[in-house]
């Protein structure tokens, strides 16, 4: 694709806005809200981008183009009594390779238990976790190739306490062909699933089976036209055999002022905003405070996500 076409695709991606409510129900969707409000800021749609707060989460080949070792923590203030929080650490290994190690947890506290009779039982908690491994290397100065190996754990409070884990895995290439337009292509989640024992808590009626994530395909770019950077990627969800949904993001960020960036977008339907800081800490331009605004669908409230990176 020509850097010329770039504002085509995106107003076609706009244009092409579809929801992705078909995977809701699905196991791992605390792995699809988004983690940093950098990329968050901007729809999220980062799969060609490199985030520095977290790297290997949109796409594995991006690790391989770190100048810098960072590491990062971010929390995700929810609405309905969820939370998310993520820390990562990524770095280069020269000559042309990079490596990152994150974790995500997400979970709903005071979750109301009742009986049959509607009477108060108690409140229950549940909680997810999973580690990130990225690894990359550029092939050529400018195309990269990573993978993600990922580990999972979820529990839920069923007769006292059910527990599972899972494995997964993302692969990825990001191609800069200059300066100007990068292009990504990910795969993620594929084979990757829940493996349930439920003998324990429903005894002679439990059994086991395997809970699949739904295997994400991602394309996505990133054009600089002068002072703006505009980012966007396209992703399709596969369950099974059958595509079953479909999600659009798209955003921008502007910098006003030097160490100041205001950045927008949309995820679906979603809108979101934000803005950032570069500042000082031990060596010039070493720190970055992220804040980005999530407004959510109807009645489910707003989010606010808070992203501190430190650069050394």
């Amino acid at each position: 694709m020509k850097v010329r076409r770039a504002p085509l695709l995106a107003l076609v991606m706009v244009s092409g806005l579809l929801r992705a409510e078909g995977i809701a129900g699905y196991a791992g969707s605390f792995l699809r809200f988004g983690t940093t409000a950098y990329s968050m800021g901007m729809g999220g749609g980062f799969t060609a981008a490199l985030d520095h707060g977290f790297p290997g989460y949109h796409n594995p080949a991006a690790v391989a183009f770190l100048e810098k070792r960072n590491g990062t923590v971010l929390h995700h203030f929810l609405p309905l009594d969820r939370y998310l929080v993520s820390a990562s650490f990524s770095a280069k290994l020269p000559p042309t390779a990079g490596i990152g190690i994150g974790i995500v947890n997400a979970g709903v506290d005071k979750i109301d238990g009742r009986d049959a009779s509607a009477h108060k039982t108690g409140t229950f908690s549940t909680e997810e976790y999973a580690v990130y491994v990225s690894f990359a290397n550029r092939l050529m100065p400018k195309l990269s190739l990573g993978v993600n190996v990922k580990m999972f754990y979820q529990l839920l409070p069923m007769g006292g306490g059910i527990s599972t884990k899972g494995t997964g895995v993302d692969a990825g290439l990001i191609y800069r062909q200059t300066k100007n337009f990068e292009f990504g292509f990910v795969i993620q989640d594929w084979n990757a699933s829940y493996a349930w024992n439920t003998g324990d808590i429903f005894e002679e009626k439990g059994s086991t089976y395997e809970d699949r994530f739904p295997m994400q395909v991602r394309a996505g770019f990133v054009y600089r036209p002068g002072m703006l950077d505009l980012i966007g990627d396209y992703t399709y969800f596969q369950v099974g055999d059958h595509v079953s949904a479909h999600r659009v993001r798209i955003g921008g960020e502007y910098m006003p002022m030097r160490r100041i960036s205001v950045r927008a977008g949309m995820n679906n339907f979603s809108p979101t905003v934000g803005m950032g800081l570069n500042y000082t800490m031990l060596k010039p331009d070493d720190a970055q405070l992220d804040y980005a605004l999530i407004l959510g669908r109807r009645g489910e409230g707003l989010t606010h996500v808070f992203t501190y990176v430190l650069n050394f």
